[in-house]
């Protein structure tokens, strides 16, 4: 049901112009966590669970999206933590935080961000765990969302 969500939602994107194509550039992508998910102090979250990849840029294995076109890129980010402890995340851009979600604990609650950001060819992108100790986010393949899409290119 996301998949197709998601695909609506591209199309829609794609048909009031969000999404021009004009100059070739094609890039959407959307991951998600598969599991219950230990990431360390301060390390980049690995969402291993790829429903789009349109343009190849982001790397599940290292959780990285890396701009293929110089553009006005959206990117997004949804946390929900394990009820045993609170979780920062922060969408980061070579290395400096852009933004910050949180989630509390004791509870099951959603936090989410989007931003529109201008990158250069090259720019990476990932979520990147902002406290300073391991946290777990939980998941069970469908809470914790990464996803981006080139929005026009320039």
């Amino acid at each position: 049901m996301i998949e197709e969500v998601m695909m609506k939602y591209i199309l829609f994107c794609a048909a009031i112009g969000l999404i021009s194509g004009d100059r070739g550039g094609k890039v959407a992508f959307t991951a998600l966590l598969s599991k219950h998910t230990t990431v360390g102090a301060y390390a980049v979250v690995k969402y291993d669970r790829v429903l789009t990849n349109w343009g190849g840029a982001y790397q599940p294995t290292t959780g990285v999206f890396t701009a293929p076109y110089n553009g006005l890129y959206s990117i997004s980010c949804t946390l929900m933590s394990d009820p045993i402890n609170y979780a920062h995340a922060s969408i980061t851009k070579n290395g400096k935080k852009m933004s910050v979600v949180f989630s509390n604990t004791k509870t099951y609650p959603h936090a989410s961000q989007t931003l529109q950001l201008l990158l250069n060819k090259g720019d990476k992108i990932w979520i990147q765990n902002r406290n300073g100790r391991k946290t777990i986010f939980h998941d069970h393949g469908y809470s914790n969302v990464f996803s981006g899409f080139l929005i026009d290119e320039l």
